[in-house]
């Protein structure tokens, strides 16, 4: 197929199982990239709203904090895409949790609070003995489907995100149809295991996103640990993230002199400190692996923009250049947010690495799969996210066609046993399907230079402004029942 053929208007695509479309959009399209960006604009939205209507209708009494919200605002069913805004979650949902949970190891109700938060019956988890996040975390991933992730915890606290095992499975398929076909090019479908070598130059296991996914990359992408390389290979412990996020608020209050860390964590001081005395020795080894052993090898490779410009800016002044096949997969978050590369950043990290394009995308914890640049520079929207655009003031939304700029916010259909509904704190533009990519991909897009709406618009009291699509009575009782029983 000419993928520059593919334009809207065109005649329908054929019918599409919206059930089969749900549980894996790639397997649905038999991997093909260029087909699934290559829909209609009325198939997509007919797919979506069918697929939206099944996510609410499932939802709505399994999903406690779903149910009281939905309850609050009388809606009890969605007849069209717009009807789920007031439903959407903001960035406080997930880091609800009274402070103090944490700091005093008080797992079994944060159990409770992230229970009303998942369809997934937390009841009969016992995390009473849990001293750690660590050992919470490994809790629930061994005694019931869930894999949580959490964020950096950059404001001193960390959201909790639900993932079930299967959602991360399911993501990396779409990871897999996303980066390593191109679109207009398809040819076999994708037979996973690919068996290519994964080079990540972090930690091999943690409760971040990018590192709870290499477990699914290590066996769909790698086919096998043997064959996915990590530049450490513990343990990014997310206790000591976020004693290092609470040290940096401290420190911005002036606070930093009376601040202490846990008993449970000084405890852990050795445990800690001998990681950081074998990280030279580990991204030593990192290295001498990389360049006898991967040279010239197809690998695949996932860090974020500013790490590939370190590593490729070292390597190329000690004369390394070229050290993968042409063919290899290295994908990069886009976006920007804040970081501050030279335009030119791209030109380096392909000398260095030898891959003939650095593929970008755009994405957050929140999201199944991230969406893919073109060529062009512009970040697709996948079509199992439903794309809503809101006035950053009043989050009402803004019109569905030309080119629009504002608050990002989302549906995510893919996520099974948690509500995908959520308002980004991103200011992007986008470009509705009227306006088609001249890449040939049917799908709106977003423009580059996404930033965060914390760096432009804050309260007096400092704190961004951002609230649901709701009410704000009604998303704030939501939340008093999800910390009901909590404090």
């Amino acid at each position: 197929m000419e993928a520059a053929a593919v334009r809207p208007g065109r005649a329908p695509s054929p019918a599409i199982d919206v059930d089969r479309f749900l549980a894996d959009p790639s397997e649905c399209f038999g991997q093909s990239l260029t087909r699934l960006m290559s829909m209609t604009p009325e198939t997509v939205a007919a797919l979506q709203l069918a697929g939206l209507k099944r996510r609410f209708a499932g939802f709505r009494t399994a999903l406690p904090m779903l149910q009281r919200l939905a309850d609050s605002q009388g809606i009890d069913a969605i007849e069209q895409l717009d009807d789920v805004l007031p439903l959407l979650f903001d960035h406080s949902t997930y880091k609800s949790y009274p402070a103090s949970l944490l700091e005093k190891q008080r797992f079994t109700a944060l159990t409770a609070w992230l229970g009303k938060l998942t369809a997934v019956d937390l009841s009969g988890v016992d995390a009473s003995q849990c001293q750690s996040i660590d050992q919470w975390l490994q809790l629930l991933r061994t005694e019931t489907p869930l894999s949580i992730c959490h964020t950096s915890g950059t404001t001193g606290t960390l959201s909790f995100l639900p993932w079930s095992k299967r959602e991360w499975r399911v993501m990396t398929g779409q990871f897999t149809m996303l980066f390593f076909r191109r679109f207009g090019e398809d040819g076999p479908s994708l037979r996973l295991p690919l068996n290519v070598p994964c080079v990540y130059p972090f930690f091999r296991h943690g409760g971040m996103a990018h590192t709870l996914v290499n477990d699914h990359f290590a066996e769909f992408v790698a086919g096998g640990e043997e064959r996915f390389h990590a530049a450490y290979p513990g343990w990014l412990s997310s206790d000591l993230l976020l004693l290092a996020a609470r040290r940096r608020a401290a420190a911005a209050r002036g606070e930093l002199d009376s601040f202490k860390a846990s008993p449970e964590l000084e405890a852990r001081r050795e445990e800690f400190e001998a990681q950081q005395r074998d990280m030279p020795r580990h991204i030593a080894a990192f290295s001498d692996m990389v360049l006898s052993k991967l040279a010239g090898q197809r690998i695949f490779m996932t860090a974020t923009s500013n790490l590939l410009y370190g590593m490729a800016e070292r390597g190329l002044k000690d004369g390394a250049r070229k050290l993968f096949h042409p063919s290899s997969v290295i994908v990069t978050g886009g976006g920007g947010k804040g970081m501050v590369l030279p335009d030119d950043w791209q030109t380096p990290v392909k000398e260095f690495f030898g891959a003939d394009r650095i593929n970008l995308g755009y994405g957050m914890s929140e999201m199944c799969a991230p969406f893919a640049s073109c060529e062009l520079g512009h970040y697709h929207v996948n079509p199992w996210i439903i794309p809503y655009m809101l006035d950053p003031d009043t989050n009402t939304p803004l019109p569905r066609s030309g080119t629009v700029s504002g608050r990002f916010a989302f549906y995510d259909l893919m996520p099974d046993t948690r509500w995908g509904g959520f308002i980004t704190g991103d200011e992007v533009t986008m470009t509705w399907e009227d306006q088609p990519c001249a890449c040939g991909r049917s799908a709106p897009y977003l423009h580059s230079g996404i930033t965060r709406l914390s760096q432009k618009a804050k309260h007096a009291d400092g704190e961004e402004k951002l609230s649901c699509g709701s009410t704000a009575g009604a998303y704030e009782e939501a939340l008093d029942f999800l910390n009901d029983g909590t404090a």
